[in-house]
């Protein structure tokens, strides 16, 4: 996920911060340190209150992060791969390559989330009982509702969340078609977010504090059950495409040793924006539209082995891949192509453009829903 950090390395997985996780870590911390904790245990100092507020915010972060664990160790179990957990604003996404999944595999991934979380609670309702010390007391008693809360939450039948997901798959299941599925799941998903809206607005007219936070977290959840449902409809799309479908077989070459310089004037009318820098040793693409402006005398110091990516850094697509995961790694990357590899060779590239082209007229022509092609189009145009 783009404007996220790569922390560390759990069961083979990749976990990730997004930057957006920082401002819910101050916001929680500020939060739990001048109201929460003042108010259920009064009398101590506010320097006190504020390391309760800062660990109990990162506790919070090991539990969400559990929860999202949970989904990926059962995911693996179903011979799933997962490649990346990255925690942001309100709670986590784990990175899902798969295609295609079974209803009873997605329905007991979104199950283990709550579960694990419930488990937790009682973990932490238990050390509260125990009533070790007042440090550890007042950060358990927090954490045990949150946890809980968290669970019950995730169980609402509303896609994204882990409730709506498993009740996709049962839909899944029933119906034997996911893009209708996910829509009606989605559907359940915006009432609620509507719903908690609703509540925030009338929550900050009876002056409660927790009225934004219901306001805030009613429009992700909308935006996140639209953007999961395009997500759906262009997955359902591309994934019937394959690889050699949308491929350019014709690779232009041109020498490692060629100057800028010199590349320019050959190549300045071709209408080819990818190009194979090639030698005995020597491997790398060319995309000309992300070559930074050079000096004219840098121009024709600069050899194209110096300005080329090598393949051993692009990610690549087989022959028996799908445009869905080309569409995915283009993304994830940042990238306008991909090369196409087999059996150690470059046998082609798939470019951003042939993957939009046919997703758009795909979208303008083979579905009903007009409004939503729209909307993915514009999403998706640049």
């Amino acid at each position: 996920m783009k404007g996220s950090t790569k922390l560390f390395r759990l069961f083979g997985i990749d976990i990730q911060l997004h930057f957006s996780w920082w401002f819910v870590f101050v916001l929680i911390s500020w939060s739990l340190s001048s109201a929460f904790f003042p108010q259920y245990f009064p009398g101590y100092s506010k320097a006190l209150y504020w390391v309760m507020g800062i660990l109990s915010a990162l506790l919070l972060f090991i539990s969400v992060l559990l929860h999202e664990l949970s989904h990926s160790l059962v995911a693996r179990a179903k011979h799933i791969k997962v490649e990346s957990i990255t925690l942001f604003f309100f709670g986590g996404v784990a990175g899902i390559t798969t295609e295609d999944m079974k209803p009873s595999a997605e329905f007991q991934m979104a199950i283990a989330g709550p579960l694990f979380s419930l488990l937790l609670a009682g973990i932490f309702l238990l050390v509260h009982k125990l009533d070790v010390n007042f440090l550890i007391t007042a950060i358990s008693f927090y954490l045990y509702q949150l946890n809980f809360i968290l669970a019950l939450f995730n169980l609402v039948p509303g896609y994204p969340l882990d409730g709506g997901r498993a009740f996709r798959a049962i839909l899944y299941a029933y119906l034997k078609d996911i893009q209708k599925a996910t829509k009606i799941a989605a559907g359940v998903g915006k009432f609620v977010a509507a719903l908690l809206i609703l509540l925030g607005v009338l929550s900050l007219f009876a002056s409660s504090g927790n009225g934004l936070w219901f306001i805030i977290l009613g429009a992700f959840l909308y935006f996140l059950a639209g953007a999961s449902y395009q997500q759906v409809v262009i997955k359902e799309i591309l994934r019937k495409v394959s690889i050699p479908l949308i491929m350019k077989r014709k690779i232009p070459t041109v020498p490692a040793s060629q100057t800028f310089a010199a590349f320019l004037k050959t190549h300045l009318k071709s209408q080819e924006d990818v190009f194979l820098v090639s030698d005995k040793k020597y491997q790398g693409i060319i995309d000309v539209n992300s070559i930074q402006p050079l000096p004219e005398k840098m121009q024709q110091l600069t050899r194209l082995s110096q300005l080329a990516t090598p393949l051993s850094q692009i990610k690549s697509v087989s022959l028996r891949d799908t445009a869905y995961t080309a569409f995915q790694l283009l993304g994830e990357q940042g990238l306008t192509f991909l090369p196409v590899m087999e059996k150690g060779k470059i046998v082609g590239f798939v470019t951003r453009q042939a993957v939009m082209h046919h997703l758009v007229w795909n979208l303008r022509y083979g579905i009903g829903e007009h409004r939503l092609a729209r909307e993915i189009i514009k999403r998706h145009k640049k």
